[in-house]
């Protein structure tokens, strides 16, 4: 067994060999970490190697193989020791890595995106709920409203001397005026 470098995904042949004295074994495969037993091979008549075919993991880290044998010596069925560690060093794929960046930054712009959604639906609800608050109502002006000195409006920047005396300074008839007082617009209906 020799080490190597491999891609995640990758389709590889592990072989496994005993000496030339000892044909027709048993082979056993672990994962040299943890020493689970992976697979198990018998190898053909008059042979001494074997050829495990594993798919490497999807991680970034390297995985560390042994071996043993299993034969008869003489009448006697012995194992052997550990072969050497094979340590396959797992790569990522370059199509990973734009896969991963193009998904990142689709939740990026979804993110971005539900962002600005929230943010509008929230001023839209403050904005009615404002509306909803608001003491003016909107309503078109009617013939019926009375006409007269009552409705006007007037400039508060006019150089007029208004009495404002009284507590309530709407009620006009109540108000004495001293000075001309020019109306800059009414709300009378045309």
């Amino acid at each position: 067994m020799t080490s190597g470098t491999i891609y995640m995904g990758d389709t590889v042949e592990l072989q496994c060999t005993a000496p030339t004295k000892y044909p027709e074994g048993i082979f056993y495969l672990y994962l040299n970490s943890t020493g689970q037993r992976l697979q198990q091979k018998e190898a053909p008549e008059t042979k001494n190697t074997v050829k495990f075919t594993i798919t490497s993991p999807y991680t970034m880290k390297s995985m560390e193989y042994v071996c043993k044998y299993k034969t008869y010596v003489g009448s006697e069925l012995q194992l052997s020791e550990v072969s050497n560690v094979l340590s396959l060093t797992v790569n990522v794929p370059v199509w990973v890595f734009v896969l991963v960046g193009l998904g990142g930054l689709l939740i990026l712009m979804a993110a971005v995106l539900v962002t600005f959604y929230l943010v509008r639906r929230g001023k839209k609800k403050k904005k009615e709920q404002r509306d909803k608050e608001s003491i003016w109502i909107a309503q078109d002006v009617t013939k019926d409203w009375p006409t007269g000195s009552q409705n006007m409006v007037y400039n508060l920047n006019s150089t007029s001397n208004i009495d404002t005396s009284h507590d309530y300074p709407g009620n006009m008839d109540s108000q004495t005026y001293r000075g001309s007082v020019s109306p800059f617009s009414t709300f009378r209906a045309p």
